[in-house]
């Protein structure tokens, strides 16, 4: 064998060698582990790469309010809504039209004056079970729509915050909404003037709803622990909700549940399911402590202030499971069962109610009463819910109900578990 003959076999071998240690090194970072280019950073995952081992829960995260808090608008799914009471009059006589044009659905608003704008939905914030509200993009701000849909009534009306005399075009939609209603978004900060700045936000960026990884933690190790060990039961790398203290536990509910009043001094994108809350905010100094908490957005207020909770363990998870796509999930011997409304909410609130309540003599009599009415008059009363949880008006969200009208009252269901009637 000649010398260049060898030289080159030599070669051959070294570029062998290397490239098995190249692909060696790129399964540990690659193989069905997540990519680890998540806009969150290296440690995160993805939601998609929860679906192998959890396929089951996955599904139904995906259907969840909270899966769908936020996400791009489709034209298609919202043309129905847009033919629902399209026109909104506001106090000023001007008027807000929804309305399809193409494939894409806009928002427009004609004044006396002759004036006019429409802008295009692209985002919506909300699930869209009780409501949801819109946005459009221009130079990297997102822009608040001024009407929203709200389910329970059918019906467009004044987006929240927003005032029943005048339609607004141009208000922004900062970070801090994205918070709790998406699980990510890049911003940046640049010069809007000689002593101002604007952020700017990167919808590439924008990982919407609260995902997988909101609660959990991030999750990438995790899942490269779990694929290459797979004999291994116990979740490594990751938090489990039922590891948490009930305060952490409380934390990471009242980090979206608990308002939005308080001012921030670090992003919650930031916070992980252990963090202490109080961290993430200046000190109120008792600022607003007395108020009655609002329906809209302060539930674990409602919750604390009630006996059930002073008397008890419960969290937000006793009634509530992140992952189901009902409101809630009563928990027993035949596991969890989902609920969306009508009975079979009656059903999970109950179920909830009679483990602490069950031998209440008051109980028992709700309960004969119910099943009798059902078989009598094919009727279901909603017991504990609408007596100790009755749907209340909220106090920041009111809604216009056009020119001449009065206001529409948004209800929702209280937390704060009392006696009422």
């Amino acid at each position: 064998m000649g010398w260049n003959q060898m030289t080159k076999m030599r070669s051959a071998y070294l570029l062998f060698i290397v490239a098995v240690l190249i692909l060696l090194f790129s399964r540990c970072f690659t193989s069905g582990t997540g990519s680890g280019n998540d806009p969150r950073g290296p440690l995160y995952a993805g939601a998609s790469a929860c679906v192998g081992c959890h396929r089951p829960v996955f599904n139904s995260t995906i259907h969840s309010v909270h899966f769908k808090a936020s996400s791009p608008v489709d034209g298609g799914a919202l043309k129905a809504l847009a033919v629902a009471n399209p026109i909104v009059s506001f106090l000023d006589s001007s008027r807000v039209r929804v309305e399809v044009r193409g494939g894409s659905i806009f928002q427009s608003g004609e004044r006396l004056d002759g004036g006019a704008r429409a802008e295009k939905l692209e985002l919506a914030f909300g699930a869209g079970r009780h409501a949801q509200t819109y946005g459009y993009w221009k130079e990297g701000q997102l822009y608040e729509l001024p009407l929203s849909w709200f389910a329970d009534a059918r019906s467009w009306a004044n987006s929240p915050g927003f005032p029943a005399a005048h339609p607004r075009f141009d208000r922004v939609i900062g970070s801090r909404c994205f918070e709790c209603h998406a699980s990510f978004v890049k911003r940046n900060f640049e010069p809007a003037g000689p002593l101002a700045v604007r952020e700017v936000l990167d919808r590439s960026s924008i990982v919407y709803g609260i995902d997988c990884e909101r609660c959990h933690g991030p999750g990438l190790e995790h899942v490269r622990f779990q694929r290459d060990n797979p004999g291994v039961r116990t979740a490594k790398y990751i938090t489990r909700i039922g590891s948490l203290s009930r305060q952490q536990q409380l934390d990471l509910c009242g980090m979206c549940h608990s308002g939005n009043d308080r001012e921030a001094q670090r992003s919650l994108f930031d916070f992980v399911p252990g963090d202490t809350l109080n961290h993430f905010y200046f000190p109120s100094f008792g600022a607003g402590a007395s108020a009655e908490p609002d329906v809209h957005g302060q539930q674990l207020q409602g919750l604390r202030r009630s006996k059930c909770f002073a008397g008890s363990d419960l969290t937000c998870g006793t009634c509530h499971s992140g992952h189901e796509s009902g409101e809630l999930a009563a928990r027993g011997g035949a596991g969890d069962l989902a609920v969306r409304g009508g009975p079979s909410v009656v059903a999970a609130a109950v179920t909830q109610c009679v483990r602490c309540h069950g031998n209440s003599a008051h109980v028992t009599a709700v309960l004969k009463e119910t099943e009798q009415r059902k078989r009598d008059f094919n009727l279901t009363s909603s017991t504990c819910v609408d007596c100790h949880m009755p749907l209340t008006a909220s106090k920041v969200i009111v809604l216009n109900g056009g020119a001449g009208a009065k206001p529409i009252p948004y209800l929702l269901r209280t937390h704060n578990i009392a006696i009422y009637k």
